[in-house]
């Protein structure tokens, strides 16, 4: 990746993008038999990355880290880059499930047997999508998976674009884990739970609460309290505060956007 194509929150790069772009370079990646992966990045992952050097290590090698959330898109504006959009799983996923002249083979990785049937159907006969395969793996730390195995269900199936779907970061060390082990010319991309936005399990939250950052106050966990995810978004209002006052603190020291 090009130096000046991400900007930095904290120590932590995150793609100069948008929506369309995102997917166009996909694309591309894919085309041109470049292997490796892409991190949809919140708020909720970026100070992870900041304070865990394994997962920093992760969002360092990716192909790109899109900005998800809302707040993210408001660091790149501070740093002066208005050309920074929203670019989230739940919208890239259903998007390029419908691209039917780019020769995308898709493999569904993550979740449960039953859901990946359900998206399995919804993708090939509404979407129109080339789904050449799924895996449903345990409920087990990342370690004990095999992904040489792994691997070799991707192969055999022709995949060239693989979903992952077991909530960030996990999904994200997952691909970085796995990629290794592939051919040239695969993209994996973790979409959290955008498999079950798309078959209509999970509600997006979009519209004006989006645009101001809280769109997560419509889409609570369902094993989480009212009042821990008000704590949860107090924890992160400080760190987009800090976030801010660092971004200003680096302008005026002369430093650009991509550095550290």
């Amino acid at each position: 990746m090009n130096k000046k194509n991400f900007y930095r929150i904290g120590r932590t790069r995150i793609s100069v993008t948008t929506e369309d772009h995102a997917i166009s370079s996909i694309r591309e990646a894919i085309q041109n038999k470049q292997k490796g992966y892409v991190c949809i990045s919140t708020l909720r992952t970026v100070p992870i990355a900041n304070r865990d050097d394994k997962y920093w290590n992760v969002m360092e090698n990716s192909l790109m880290n899109t900005p998800d959330g809302t707040p993210l898109v408001w660091c790149a504006h501070w740093w002066g880059l208005k050309q920074v959009e929203r670019a989230c799983g739940p919208h890239i996923f259903p998007r390029m499930l419908k691209m039917k002249d780019a020769g995308l083979k898709h493999f569904f990785l993550g979740d449960t047997e039953e859901t990946l049937a359900a998206l399995t159907k919804k993708a090939t006969q509404e979407f129109g999508a080339d789904v050449v395969g799924s895996y449903s793996p345990p409920f087990a730390p990342l370690e004990e998976y095999d992904f040489k195995a792994i691997a070799k269900m991707i192969h055999d199936s022709g995949a060239n674009i693989v979903w992952t779907a077991l909530r960030a970061p996990k999904q994200d060390f997952l691909n970085a884990m796995l990629v290794p082990y592939l051919n040239d010319g695969i993209v994996c991309l973790g979409v959290g739970a955008a498999f079950r936005s798309v078959i209509g399990e999970l509600r997006q939250p979009d519209g004006f609460l989006q645009k101001i950052g809280l769109a997560g106050l419509l889409f609570k966990r369902k094993d989480s309290s009212w009042w821990n995810e008000m704590k949860w978004y107090a924890e992160h209002i400080k760190y987009l505060c800090s976030y801010y006052f660092e971004i200003k603190r680096k302008k005026i020291q002369g430093k650009k956007y991509y550095e550290y």
